[in-house]
């Protein structure tokens, strides 16, 4: 029975660790690294094998599982690590913030237009001498907060320089 109990234990921790197996991108200089989880969205570019040295676009994949050094992407597309020269991963928090922050840069976006308009077409008016400057400070200042979100990049990796290499545990 102790037996029984020992294999079982063994199964399961083999099973829930290649479960949470992820791809690892090493800096091969500092040897610090990054985690790339399943289920991540990747732009990736090929190295092309043409002799007249065409460029390739990036391309989107969802990342599914790995196999034998190759990533395996969520619609059956299997790509060698050895073929990939450019790994770009898209950043969840990012992309959220970039929603959440979306209808306040419409909105200061808005109201900033609306002090320029006031200023330039109506003039200083004595009813717009203290309007013209909230519109335009309060919407300006929403619309450059918000569009922080939209300044941040995804984090690239160009594996051609031999500063980054792909593993796969």
């Amino acid at each position: 029975m102790k037996f029984f109990t020992t294999f079982c234990f063994i199964a399961f921790t083999t099973i829930f660790s290649v479960a949470n197996a992820q791809i690892v991108i090493r800096n091969t200089n500092t040897q610090k690294s990054k985690e790339v989880d399943f289920g991540s969205t990747i732009y990736y570019k090929l190295y092309s094998d043409s002799v007249l040295g065409i460029e390739l676009t990036k391309d989107i994949g969802i990342v599914a599982t790995t196999a034998d050094s190759s990533f395996i992407l969520s619609d059956g597309t299997e790509i060698p690590v050895k073929d990939i020269k450019y790994l770009e991963i898209e950043n969840k928090k990012v992309k959220t913030w970039r929603g959440v922050m979306s209808p306040f840069l419409i909105t200061g976006l808005g109201f900033f237009t609306k002090g320029a308009t006031m200023a330039i077409g109506e003039g200083n008016d004595s009813a717009n001498k203290n309007l013209i400057p909230i519109y335009i400070a309060g919407g300006g200042g929403v619309f450059l907060l918000s569009s922080i979100p939209f300044w941040i990049r995804n984090k690239s990796y160009d594996l051609t320089t031999g500063k980054y290499e792909i593993l796969i545990p």
